[in-house]
């Protein structure tokens, strides 16, 4: 589901769509909604519901208090307050709010914790840890799923 507001409205409605500012765009998964798959956003994403999938957003991705994603999460910004399982990639600022549970490897230029919140993993943090994180460009996030070991090389 996908809200498009304006801050300033056209009384001409045959604007060219990628005319939307990204900011403006809301993506919201409700509470009880399952996304299977990977998620691709050019503005935000707020997550009540599970996410079972990467996410690659270009704007803000909130995973709100009872949100799950399982999966790798890479955005500009975001604050989790729920649970994710998988590495979380933020070219800026990252916050934990105090009731956030993630396991994976954070990668931020930012980051806030506050008291409560429970993190299991690996933290690299500054200008460098952000680009070291960030997807080379024109690469997607991929995740092995079980416990299968690694196919033979030829």
């Amino acid at each position: 589901m996908a809200l498009l507001r304006s801050s300033s409205p056209s009384s001409d409605d045959a604007s060219p769509r990628g005319s939307v500012n990204p900011a403006e765009q809301h993506n919201i998964i409700g509470k009880g909604t399952v996304i299977e798959g990977t998620l691709r956003s050019s503005g935000n994403v707020h997550i009540s519901g599970t996410v079972n999938g990467d996410l690659e957003v270009e704007g803000r991705t909130v995973v709100m208090p009872g949100g799950v994603v399982d999966g790798q999460v890479n955005s500009a910004s975001a604050e989790i307050g729920g649970h994710v399982k998988g590495q979380v990639r933020v070219r800026e600022r990252l916050v934990l709010k105090s009731t956030a549970v993630v396991e994976g490897d954070l990668y931020t230029q930012k980051l806030v914790i506050e008291d409560g919140a429970t993190f299991t993993g690996r933290c690299e943090m500054g200008a460098t840890a952000a680009a070291r994180g960030a997807l080379p460009e024109g690469e997607r996030a991929t995740r092995r799923l079980g416990n299968d070991p690694l196919p033979a090389q030829a």
